[in-house]
């Protein structure tokens, strides 16, 4: 890494702060499109679950007692 001269640090330390604020910005554009993808992935799986449950069974027919 280069030597830096004092007269040069504010403009690196804006920089660094720069990249770390897009950083979190992309980090939490992806947390949220992960937290949607896991959201679908439920609703999927609750989906395929109820496609493997058996269908009920039908009620019994009320006959009139005589």
């Amino acid at each position: 890494m280069p030597k830096m001269n004092r007269s040069d640090a504010p403009q690196q330390g804006q920089e660094l702060i720069s990249r770390a604020l897009e950083l979190a910005r992309d980090a939490e554009r992806h947390a949220i499109l992960s937290a949607s993808l896991a959201s679908q992935a439920d609703r999927l799986l609750v989906a395929g679950l109820r496609l493997l449950d058996p269908p009920p069974a039908p009620a019994p027919e009320a006959r009139p007692h005589p």
